[in-house]
């Protein structure tokens, strides 16, 4: 822990939070800046410090990240930039991909996508062609149907760039189905847990039953060693306490990936470095 780090614990109570929070801004490195929440849109820059520290835990350098539901790309623009702090930080560098049909939500019919909200059309793109030049090469923009983009792009995940999160924002249970597909590629594709932000659970409408979380309760029930449960770390130790996003952010655990079968092959690690070591995936 650094010596502004420790500092900083200072000013962890209601009392001194708002100076922390104002030394984290202007001095603090990327972890304090995402630890005090500082960093904007705080569930992105979580997922991918995570997903970046994941990779290289499990040795890799380079780790892709993916956004379904773009619409105008503020979000998208936004990883970008959070890309570009976060990996000198970590010396993980990022591959970003977006998807969306580029003109809205697809037709809503069915209980389970929630018509009672969302309507075909809703939050589409103004110009895809404006929104690409804005990105400027430092992403990817795949457009169409995620059903029908998303086995392609699967294909082309690498284990030098292996998946570690993404963020589902399709609003309705079949964009969620199809988005999950990303995950049922080879283990070697992915981190061992790959990170997830789903953006529709925390309506007053939400429920197991509908939407995005019935997508996940039947990836769940339909894959033997790929399971998606709750994000366990958090708050952590946060200054800032439970917050609404945190239960919004999940993992896909690899259950067949050779890390979690074959384990890892290491030196065993001394008593006095256990606590650090743990600490990597806490």
């Amino acid at each position: 822990m650094s010596n502004f780090t420790q500092t900083l614990e200072l000013f962890r109570k209601p009392a001194g939070y708002l100076i922390g929070k104002a030394l984290v801004r202007g001095f603090g490195s990327v972890r304090d800046r995402e630890r005090w929440g500082c960093l904007y849109r705080p569930y992105y820059a979580y997922g991918l410090l995570r997903a970046a520290d994941v990779a290289r835990f499990s040795g890799r350098t380079h780790v892709t990240v993916c956004e379904f539901g773009v619409a105008r790309g503020a979000g998208l623009m936004n990883l970008i930039e959070l890309a570009e702090v976060i990996a000198p930080a970590t010396g993980v560098t990022f591959r970003i991909v977006g998807f969306d049909t580029g003109a809205g939500l697809p037709p809503v019919t069915g209980h389970k996508n929630h018509p009672e909200i969302w309507a075909g059309g809703d939050f589409s793109m103004i110009d895809p062609s404006e929104l690409i030049q804005r990105i400027a090469g430092r992403a990817e923009l795949i457009l169409g149907d995620v059903d029908q983009t998303v086995e392609a792009f699967t294909k082309t995940l690498t284990e030098d760039a292996p998946l570690g999160w993404i963020s589902i924002d399709v609003d309705t249970y079949s964009g969620t189905v199809s988005a999950l597909r990303c995950l049922n590629g080879r283990p070697e594709q992915y981190t061992p847990a790959v990170g997830m932000y789903l953006d529709d659970i925390g309506m007053f409408v939400s429920n197991r039953w509908c939407g995005e979380l019935a997508a996940i309760e039947e990836f769940n029930a339909a894959s033997e060693r790929r399971k998606i449960d709750s994000d366990r770390t958090l708050p952590g130790d946060r200054p800032t306490g439970p917050v609404s996003w945190h239960s919004k952010m999940f993992a896909c655990h690899i259950l067949d990936h050779p890390m979690r079968s074959d384990g890892m092959q290491r030196a065993p690690v001394p008593i006095e470095q256990s606590t650090a070591y743990a600490k990597l995936l806490l």
